[in-house]
């Protein structure tokens, strides 16, 4: 299947602005999008447990993106928005480690805790979303690419 860059976002993508049960909600739904993609894109976000609790940030993500990302535009968002989110909370982590030593590490500990808080809240929504066909946009995410 070859990809076709489109904008799910635009008033003309032709997706509904509505969730599947028919209650008005802010995101987008793919109608087109498979249960098996969904599921495949609910599997990217919870890659993020992998980086919180075995230490190998982005690199699960990225593969599984990686290996679907040309199947469908909405594989291809939702993978992409998953390494966004853990490489900004990799990076945001690195930034802790200047603020540990500048406050004796008090800041690093209060500051790992929202990361957690953060990783954790956010890579649920968003499989949750992902489950149901809707389109994700994590908080506090750098969009380098």
């Amino acid at each position: 299947m070859e990809h076709v860059a489109r904008n799910p976002f635009s008033a003309a993508s032709g997706f509904d602005w509505s969730r599947a049960n028919g209650a008005h909600t802010d995101r987008v739904v793919d109608p087109d999008a498979a249960e098996g993609e969904r599921t495949y894109a609910m599997f990217t976000h919870l890659t993020a447990a992998l980086a919180i609790f075995a230490g190998m940030p982005v690199f699960p993500a990225l593969i599984m993106w990686a290996i679907r990302r040309k199947d469908s535009p909405f594989l291809d968002d939702h993978g992409l928005e998953a390494v966004r989110f853990q490489l900004s909370l990799f990076l945001y982590g690195l930034m802790l480690i200047p603020i540990g030593f500048l406050t004796l590490g008090v800041g690093a500990v209060v500051g790992g805790l929202g990361l957690l808080a953060l990783g954790i809240v956010g890579t649920v929504l968003a499989a949750q979303a992902a489950h149901r066909g809707e389109f994700f946009r994590y908080p506090m995410t750098m969009r380098f690419f």
